[in-house]
């Protein structure tokens, strides 16, 4: 039985050495003890022992030492530890990146929201402006005046104010000033058609006779 003890601890040696500990301890055992089964029958076999191996088992594998054993245990903390950080912020990547996206989308909207509101406003004041050129080049006094008047509403929103220039007794508000520079406006446009008009048909009859 000695003989057959240091020969099966010998194949033992000789395998468990080209693996690593936690092979040996852990995943590794049934391939080690398939490959000592092997060393020892072609051992026994070899040495005309006598003896026959039927089956080989390794039951346990410890370190050996303690110290090597401390240190072992603290591998395999260190490694769960690991393994619970990365699936802890694989967790939080799940529950974060659908929400970072659904605000990038959010702010993305938005941000075309305000371009095309942007753009709509500024067409919308170059068209302005165009008609406000139109009807400065017909009048231009008058178009001034008007839009003095518009303005100082603006800037002084729900303030009565009363234009005096000093020669005049009675004293107007400010309203009767727009009002009066529309109808000018929309007078002085009549005017310009009629006369427009009246050019056409005086040149008609000149023409017929």
């Amino acid at each position: 039985m000695d003989i057959l003890r240091n020969t099966a601890q010998s194949c033992i040696r000789s395998t468990v050495v080209n693996y690593t500990v936690d092979d040996v301890i852990t995943t590794g055992k049934n391939q080690i003890q398939a490959e000592v089964r092997e060393k020892l029958v072609d051992e026994m076999e070899k040495n005309d022992i006598g003896l026959q191996i039927v089956n080989l088992t390794v039951q346990d594998a410890e370190p050996p030492t303690s110290e090597v054993m401390q240190a072992f245990k603290e591998v395999e903390t260190a490694k769960q530890g690991k393994e619970t950080s990365i699936n802890n912020a694989k967790k939080y990547q799940n529950e974060k990146l659908p929400q970072a996206e659904a605000e990038a989308d959010k702010i993305t909207q938005t941000a075309q929201a305000s371009k095309e509101s942007r753009i709509n406003e500024a067409e919308g004041q170059a068209e302005r402006f165009v008609q406000l050129y139109a009807e400065y080049s017909k009048n231009p006094l008058i178009t001034k005046q008007r839009m003095f008047y518009e303005t100082m509403e603006e800037v002084l929103p729900g303030v009565k104010l009363i234009i005096d220039d000093g020669n005049t007794q009675t004293m107007l508000p400010i309203e009767s000033f727009v009002n009066s520079g529309e109808n000018v406006l929309e007078s002085a446009g009549s005017a310009e058609s009629q006369a427009d008009s009246t050019t056409n048909a005086t040149d008609k009859e000149e023409a017929a006779e």
